[in-house]
């Protein structure tokens, strides 16, 4: 990045490569109606680094190759949820609970365990993160079309569960791609 310019970047939790198996099976049952996410972009956001300069990604860098966690279990609930961040900038937009909308989201909640959200709150505060409303979760993809939400939340989602392997800062490249800045492996 070249000196003075700003990016964003993330914070994220690697999903373990059993349950990104998995999900890429369901995906597969979904696809007419989900633009899947790619496996390797698959990951549980911890925190969102907006407008970050050199200096801040340097302390996050810093900070996530030191991190002292452990790896957390992930596992899903069984709650789906849709809905998308870059659609409620639209005036336009107006979300509907009953309808997954055509470029929504379509998350599969992720069990808050205390492991998880140590991490979480270990870096949202020593980067100043906001996060309101923490959920964690894994996108299975982007509405192709308007459908009934009963339809996602009737999926029967995996039951596959394990460790997070590593705790990554990544910066946004494109919508859709992503560069890894730094990679902390877990141990269980």
């Amino acid at each position: 990045m070249a000196s003075g310019q700003m990016t964003n970047a993330f914070i994220c939790l690697r999903v373990p490569p059993e349950l990104v198996d998995a999900l890429v099976d369901l995906q597969r049952e979904f696809q007419d109606r989900v633009d899947p996410q790619r496996p390797e972009h698959i990951h549980i956001t911890l925190g969102f680094l907006h407008g970050a300069d050199d200096q801040k990604l340097g302390d996050a860098r810093s900070f996530i190759s030191a991190g002292p966690w452990s790896a957390p279990a992930i596992r899903l609930t069984g709650e789906v949820r849709h809905g998308s961040w870059t659609l409620k900038n639209n005036p336009a937009y107006r979300y509907d609970e009953a309808t997954v909308q055509r470029g929504e989201q379509v998350r599969l909640g992720v069990e808050h365990s205390p492991e998880l959200a140590r991490i979480q709150q270990d870096i949202t505060q020593h980067l100043n993160i906001v996060e309101d409303g923490f959920w964690p979760h894994v996108t299975l993809g982007l509405a192709r079309e308007d459908f009934p939400a009963s339809e996602v939340k009737a999926l029967k989602l995996p039951a596959v569960s394990g460790a997070a392997p590593s705790v990554d800062m990544q910066q946004e490249a494109s919508a859709t791609a992503f560069t890894t800045l730094v990679r902390k492996d877990l141990t269980a």
